[in-house]
C-alpha cells in the first residue's frame, strides 16, 4: 500500500480500472487510460465531439426532459406582461444564476426583479416572510438554487396568486418519491434533473449546477420568442457558478466553461473585469483562478455581509461602480481569510475535548456561520474523515458538513434528520440547522452513521491514472491531454507515479514553494515544483529515494513554453 506523506493512499486507476486494448491502439497507451478513468463524462464511443470541448456541440435544450414545457409556460406569462421575480440564494450558484437570468431578462427588455436572503436572518432556501413581501409586486416568482424540497413555502406562494419556477440541482427529498413533479401542482413548476431517470433525461443534465440550468432554460426563451441575441456572452457568468459550485465538469459543464473562460479574457463585462483587476490577476484566467480567486470573492459578500453586493457586481455596465464594488469584495474577501483562520485555529484547540473516529463535530457560540463551511472542508482534508462544524446563537445550531472520498455525507446526515429542523445537501457537502443541545447525539450518531454508509477504509485517498517517467513527456504529449480541459469536479487534473527518483537537491522559497532537482535511474535530472511542500521537507534530504505524484504542465514564461511537473504527493522509499 502506498501511502505518501500528505497521509493520502495512492490508488492507481491503470491497475483498478484498466483501459481496454481497442482504446489503447486509437489513442495511444497513456491518453487511453486517462480518458478510460473518466469515462463516466463521456459517450461509449469516446467520440471526438465529447473530447474536445466545443461550442456548436453543446447537447439541445430539446433534449433537457420537462424543461420546455415549463419554459412555454414561461414564455407565456413573459407575453402576457407578468410581473417578475427572481429569488436566488447567497452562493456562487445562486449569485450567478440571477445575475445570468437578471441579465437575460433586461437585455430582452423584460421587466425584472430578484431577492436574496440574508444568511444570517432568514438562513438558506425560501421563506414565507419574504414570499408574502414579493407577492406584493410579482405575479411570477422564479427560484434559483433552492426550491426542490420546500414544499410548505411553494403553497404557500400559490396560495398568495403567485405562479412558481423552480430551477434547482439540489437532491429531491422523500417527498417526491411517488409524485411526479410536472403534475403535482399547476402553479408550481420544478426544472430539477434530478427527479429523472437517465432513460428520461441524460446523466449529463444531472451534473449542471443551477447556472447551467438557467443558461439552457434561456436558450429556450431565446428560440420560443424568436429573438436575435447571442447567449455565448452570458457563459462568463455561467463558468463562474459552475466551477465555484464544485459539480462534475462533465462534457455540458466542459463546453460552457470553456466558452465562458474564453468570455471572460474578451473584458466584456466590466463587472468581472474589475474583479480580477482587485484580485490582481494580471494575465488570462483559468479554471483554477475561477475557483480559488474569483469563486471566494463572488462568496465573501454573501459569507459576511450581503450577497447583493455580488449580484450588483455581475449585473452592473457602470465602470466605476463595478470598480467600487470589486473593491468591496476585495475587502471581504481578505476579512473572510481572517476570520476562518481564527475560527480553524479554535477548532483544532477543541478537538482534544471531544474523541473522534469517524466524524469530527464542533460547535461554539461565535463561529461565524459564513465561514462554517470553509472550515469543516479544511479540518475534513486535514484529518481525512467527514467534519461538521456548527455556529451556536441562542440555543440554536447552524451546521455545515464536508466529507472525504468514500463516504456520502449526505446519506450518513439522513440518518440523523430527526434531530434537524433543516437539512440538505448531496455526497460531498452539506448543510443543516439544529438545537444546540441535539449537538452531543448528533456527535454520537454521525460516528456511527458514517461507518454504516462509507466504503472500506481508507476513506482518505488520492486516485492516479498510471505510472508514467517524467522522461516521457513533451509539449505534444501534454498538449494531448489537456484536451481534457477544462478539469474539475470528476475531471481532475492527470496525475501519475513515478518512482524510485533520488533527490539531488532541494531548496524552500517563501512560504509555499519547494524546488527539487530529481535523477531517475537512468542518470537524468528533472526538476519539479512542490507547492506547499514546506511542511513536509524536513523528512527529505539530499540522496533520499522517493516515488512522487505528480502533474505535468505546460509553462509559459516571456513567452517561452516548457514542460514542467507539479509534484503533488511524495512517499519515501530510502
Amino acid at each position: 500500500m502506498d501511502i505518501g506523506l500528505s497521509g493520502y493512499q495512492w490508488v492507481l486507476l491503470s491497475q483498478t480500472n484498466p483501459a481496454p486494448q481497442h482504446l489503447k491502439e486509437r489513442f495511444g497507451e497513456v491518453f487511453a487510460q486517462v480518458l478510460y478513468n473518466r469515462k463516466d463524462l463521456f459517450d461509449k464511443d469516446f467520440s471526438d465531439d465529447y473530447i474536445i470541448p466545443q461550442l456548436r456541440n453543446l447537447i439541445n435544450p430539446s433534449y433537457f426532459y420537462s424543461l420546455e414545457e415549463v419554459a412555454i409556460k414561461l414564455v407565456d406569462a413573459i407575453k402576457k406582461q407578468k410581473r417578475i421575480v427572481i429569488y436566488g440564494d447567497y452562493d456562487a450558484d445562486g449569485i450567478t444564476s440571477t445575475a445570468l437570468l437578471v441579465n437575460f431578462f433586461r437585455d430582452i427588455k423584460v421587466p425584472v426583479k430578484y431577492y436574496i436572503p440574508s444568511r444570517f436572518t432568514e438562513g438558506y432556501g425560501l421563506n414565507k416572510e419574504a414570499i408574502k413581501s414579493i407577492s406584493t409586486e410579482a405575479d411570477i416568482l422564479i427560484v434559483v438554487d433552492s426550491g426542490t424540497n420546500a414544499i410548505e413555502e411553494l403553497l404557500y406562494a400559490k396560495s398568495l396568486g403567485l405562479e412558481v419556477f423552480v430551477l434547482d440541482h439540489h437532491e429531491p427529498s422523500d417527498f417526491w418519491t411517488d409524485k411526479n413533479p410536472l403534475s403535482f401542482d399547476s402553479s408550481i413548476n420544478i426544472v430539477n434533473p434530478k427527479f429523472y431517470d437517465d432513460e428520461k433525461i441524460s446523466p449529463m443534465f444531472k451534473h449542471l449546477a443551477t447556472v447551467g440550468i438557467a443558461f439552457y432554460l434561456i436558450s429556450l426563451i431565446k428560440r420560443l420568442l424568436n429573438i436575435e441575441i447571442k447567449l455565448r456572452s452570458y457563459l462568463d457568468i455561467v463558468a463562474i457558478g459552475t466551477v465555484a459550485d464544485v459539480v462534475p465538469m462533465s462534457f455540458i459543464n466542459r463546453v460552457m466553461v470553456k466558452t465562458g473562460i474564453e468570455e471572460i479574457n474578451k473584458k466584456h463585462r466590466v463587472g468581472i473585469t474589475k474583479l480580477t483587476e482587485a484580485a490582481s490577476i494580471q494575465r488570462d484566467i483559468n479554471t483554477q483562478d475561477i475557483g480559488f480567486m474569483i469563486g471566494p470573492r463572488i462568496n465573501a459578500a454573501g459569507r459576511l455581509a450581503d450577497a447583493r453586493k455580488s449580484v450588483k457586481l455581475l449585473i452592473t455596465k457602470d465602470e466605476t461602480r463595478a470598480t467600487i464594488l470589486a473593491n468591496e469584495l476585495e475587502n471581504l474577501n481578505r476579512k473572510r481569510q481572517k476570520i476562518t483562520d481564527n475560527v480553524i485555529k479554535e477548532a483544532e484547540s477543541e478537538l482534544n475535548k471531544y474523541p473522534f473516529e469517524n466524524a469530527i463535530v464542533l460547535g461554539r457560540e461565535n463561529w461565524h456561520s459564513g465561514v462554517i463551511g470553509i472550515v469543516a472542508g479544511k479540518l475534513a482534508e486535514k484529518y481525512k474523515i467527514p467534519t461538521v462544524i456548527l455556529s451556536i446563537e441562542n440555543g440554536k445550531a447552524v451546521g455545515s458538513a464536508r466529507s472525504v472520498a468514500k463516504v456520502n455525507i449526505y446519506k450518513a446526515l439522513d440518518k440523523c434528520k430527526d434531530l434537524f429542523e433543516k437539512f440538505g445537501g448531496h455526497s460531498a457537502a452539506a448543510g443543516f440547522s439544529t438545537k444546540s443541545d441535539k449537538i452531543h447525539d448528533l456527535r454520537y450518531r454521525l460516528n456511527r452513521s458514517v461507518e454504516e454508509v462509507a466504503e472500506e477504509k481508507p476513506w482518505a485517498v488520492k486516485e492516479v491514472d498510471m505510472e508514467v517517467p517524467l522522461s516521457y513527456w513533451d509539449k505534444g504529449k501534454i498538449l494531448q491531454i489537456y484536451q481534457l480541459a477544462p478539469f474539475g469536479e470528476k475531471n481532475p487534473y492527470p496525475k501519475f507515479i513515478d518512482r524510485h527518483l533520488r533527490v539531488d537537491y532541494f531548496s524552500v522559497y517563501g512560504k509555499n514553494l519547494v524546488i527539487l532537482d530529481l535523477r531517475d535511474r537512468n542518470k537524468k535530472v528533472f526538476t519539479v515544483k512542490w507547492w506547499k511542500g514546506q511542511d513536509i521537507i524536513n523528512q527529505i534530504s539530499v540522496g533520499s529515494i522517493i516515488d512522487i505524484v505528480y502533474i505535468p504542465e505546460i509553462s509559459n514564461y516571456k513567452g517561452i513554453e516548457s514542460v514542467e511537473f507539479i509534484v503533488d504527493d511524495i512517499r519515501m522509499v530510502k
